[in-house]
């Protein structure tokens, strides 16, 4: 019997932006029900999914975010090769209900979709695997793929990727039996095969000002006031302009100021908050921490605020001549 292979043109599947994707060997065997000598077309072509994060890849440190994955299934037909010539009225019928079934190679069923990052990445993934439904060539998914991360207080700036890994099955071969022209009935032997896809996305961590206490001078002594000096430094990659210091200590220390201006802080400078803290007469002597923030404009404009940190500060039993004549 004479073979006659119809190509369609090929077609390079390119996956949208800096993302790339690969295609594994199918994992699925012939079925034993599946008798190559009944099917009447090869269909060459498979889906192929894509991933587009909805809404900007730009996010700060600290921040936990949800990322939106559109999915989309850019499947093409890539050449059609005939097996076998029909006889009869039922083979032509069996044969062109094959062919109407076949175009379903394209399409992606049983979509499971899971996210990872880079060992040590400063970005951790909180969402597990979820099954994604199936997509047919040519349209989107019903809804997004949403993944959760959190992204380290300590991360620096710059890209990082996410890798979102897919795995699907799909119509490999279909094959028509029992099939009656008269009565146009017919039984469906299909054939599955499983394909797995990767997708690099981007993310960015913006530059920013960030913020550390490095150090602490000054003594308190219990029942009386004293200015503290609180170094602070700006670890970040961006100048925080318009910065004020927002103390709040709490009992058994206060503060009839809790503000001190800073001016411009530019990234890896270190600036001093100087504030009057008062300690309780009943305080137990100790290291008590200070909560602080800064408060700072971006060089857009924005108001920004810090994490709070904590200031350390001694509080001190005042000697005898502290006791006797006050503050010495």
């Amino acid at each position: 019997m004479r073979k006659m292979i119809i190509f369609c043109s090929l077609l390079i599947l390119m996956i949208s932006g800096a993302a790339g994707a690969s295609i594994t060997p199918d994992t699925y065997s012939i079925p034993q029900s599946f008798n190559l000598g009944q099917n009447y077309y090869n269909v060459y072509g498979s889906p192929n999914i894509t991933a587009t994060l909805i809404g900007s890849n730009e996010f700060d440190r600290g921040q936990t975010a949800t990322l939106n994955l559109g999915l989309m299934n850019k499947g093409k037909l890539l050449g059609i090769q005939n097996e076998k010539t029909p006889s009869d009225s039922n083979e032509i019928f069996a044969a062109q209900t094959e062919m109407k079934l076949e175009s379903s190679v394209v399409d992606a069923t049983d979509i499971a979709a899971s996210l990872s990052a880079d060992p040590g990445s400063p970005i951790e993934v909180k969402s597990i695997s979820q099954q994604m439904g199936s997509i047919r060539s040519g349209q989107n998914s019903l809804t997004p793929a949403t993944f959760v991360i959190k992204i380290d207080k300590k991360a620096k700036a710059g890209e990082y990727n996410l890798y979102l890994n897919l795995s699907y099955d799909y119509q490999k071969n279909v094959q028509i039996l029992n099939a009656n022209s008269v009565t146009q009935t017919y039984d469906v032997n299909p054939w599955y095969g499983m394909m797995s896809q990767s997708q690099i996305l981007t993310i960015k961590i913006t530059n920013q000002a960030d913020f550390e206490v490095v150090n602490t001078t000054g003594s308190l002594y219990q029942g009386s006031d004293g200015t503290i000096d609180i170094a602070i430094k700006n670890i970040g990659e961006e100048e925080a302009r318009n910065a004020i210091a927002i103390i709040n200590p709490s009992d058994p220390l206060s503060t009839t100021d809790g503000t001190a201006y800073l001016s411009t802080i530019a990234p890896g400078s270190t600036v001093i908050a100087h504030v009057k803290i008062k300690a309780d007469s009943a305080a137990v002597p100790k290291v008590y921490g200070i909560d602080t923030m800064v408060k700072y404009e971006t060089p857009e404009g924005d108001t920004n605020y810090s994490d709070i940190m904590e200031a350390p500060v001694e509080v001190k039993q005042p000697g005898f001549f502290q006791s006797i004549f006050g503050w010495l």
